[in-house]
């Protein structure tokens, strides 16, 4: 059973009337694959997915916060808790000696979160997908302008996927991964 189907379509408006329409039906596991970036596209498949955003902000936001109090809890454990030293007449826990490397550890733990979530959220760890075997599919490269729906909901077949991405004005309906 296919998880997934691709349709490629005429051109950019022919898919973004598609997105719009599939968005009706109830589909709301879409990707596109253009030769070029296009904002109408996004927008419409923003909208076809209820508006949800990356949450990987908020962790790059988070990650960063945590690693700069690890930071500053290790600094305050170990220098001023553990092994006090009488420098210059400060005392053991003075905030003001903690800052900078607080900030660089703050930076350095919303930095790796970033590069590895943007890895793992863009599927970019892959070395390989299904869809780039789909026949036809080298064409998203030149002027193709292909549509993939998932299929992963208790209502969704692949024979009402098939018809939906039909009826919507697709050229051509492929499963990944399965030769035609």
């Amino acid at each position: 059973m296919a998880d997934r189907m691709l349709a490629e379509f005429e051109d950019e408006d022919a898919i973004i009337a598609a997105i719009r329409r599939l968005r009706i039906q109830g589909f709301d596991r879409l990707e596109v694959y253009m030769p070029f970036p296009s904002h109408e596209v996004e927008e419409a498949i923003v909208e076809a997915t209820s508006g949800h955003r990356s949450r990987l902000p908020l962790a790059i936001f988070l990650f960063g916060i945590g690693g700069a109090g690890t930071a500053y809890f290790l600094q305050w454990l170990l220098v001023g808790l553990l092994y006090p030293l009488d420098v210059g007449g400060r005392p053991p826990h003075f905030p003001l000696a903690f800052v900078i490397i607080t900030f660089e550890m703050g930076v350095l733990a919303a930095s790796f979160c970033a590069f590895f979530g943007t890895l793992i959220l863009g599927r970019l760890v892959r070395l390989t997908d299904d869809v780039q075997g789909t026949p036809g599919f080298e064409s998203v490269t030149r002027d193709g302008f292909w549509l993939e729906v998932s299929a992963r909901g208790a209502l969704d077949s692949p024979e009402r996927t098939r018809q939906a991405l039909t009826d919507a004005g697709a050229r051509r309906v492929e499963i990944p991964g399965v030769p035609s």
